[in-house]
């Protein structure tokens, strides 16, 4: 499967490094680049791509402000200088935030994320049932049929993630944030910026952990807090 791929950078070096590495990626296929962002909010609006390499700095339009403006937005890899802006960019869903210098080993990482995040959502799309009840992973060298049933809970670990189920812990290469889009939201619950827990599992709580009945104990992120609350009400 090949990503489409734009880049938006006011610096012709950092442009010229994302081209290079891009062309050496088999999966990636440079559509423009852009170091005015006003042009590229133009092309992006009437040109759908599939990954966004965006920079941050740039005059007349910064990159938070170029993406507020999309209304159909790709997936998003923000390259900056600047590592401070890392906990804005995550709220912002974005699937992946390089700080520059890009090593060719952390691109590497970042858009494999966004290959099987793309190769995951076609899949779902895909189905002839109108629900599914699994995951296909890719986890110890194949991919794996984990169904949700079976997932205690999920645990972010930077560029991975650890998928506890009753039988077995699975890690395969993908963020929290984009796995958390693969799973129903009426099973599974954002309950800390690296645990994602499933309701059925939970043995009791208070306003700080969570306890589940394998006896583990997940913590409660402060901005979580509510969510998880409202999300314990309803029914499975």
């Amino acid at each position: 499967m090949i990503l489409s791929c734009v880049i938006v950078d006011d610096e012709y070096l950092a442009i010229k490094v994302l081209e290079d590495y891009i062309s050496r990626t088999e999966n990636l296929q440079l559509i423009r680049a852009f170091k005015r962002p006003e042009e590229a909010l133009q092309f992006l609006k009437s040109n759908p791509v599939d990954l966004l390499f965006l920079d941050i700095q740039m005059p007349d339009m910064d990159g938070f402000s170029l993406l507020a403006k999309l209304v159909n937005t790709p997936l998003v890899i923000f390259t900056t200088a600047r590592p401070d802006y890392a906990v804005k960019a995550y709220e912002l869903n974005v699937l992946d935030y390089l700080v520059k210098p890009i090593s060719p080993l952390r691109f590497q990482l970042s858009t494999q994320k966004a290959i099987e995040y793309n190769s995951y959502k076609k899949f779902t799309e895909q189905q002839i049932l109108p629900e599914v009840d699994y995951l296909m992973i890719n986890a110890d060298y194949q991919v794996n049929k984990i169904y949700f049933h079976d997932i205690l809970f999920i645990e972010g670990l930077g560029e991975y993630v650890k998928i506890h189920s009753i039988s077995k812990v699975y890690i395969t290469l993908l963020s929290l944030k984009s796995l958390q889009k693969l799973l129903p939201s009426n099973i599974f619950l954002r309950v800390h910026k690296s645990y994602i827990i499933h309701k059925k599992y939970v043995a009791s709580f208070n306003h700080q952990q969570i306890r589940l009945t394998n006896r583990k104990e997940i913590p409660i992120g402060r901005i979580y807090k509510q969510t998880f609350l409202e999300g314990m009400e309803s029914k499975i």
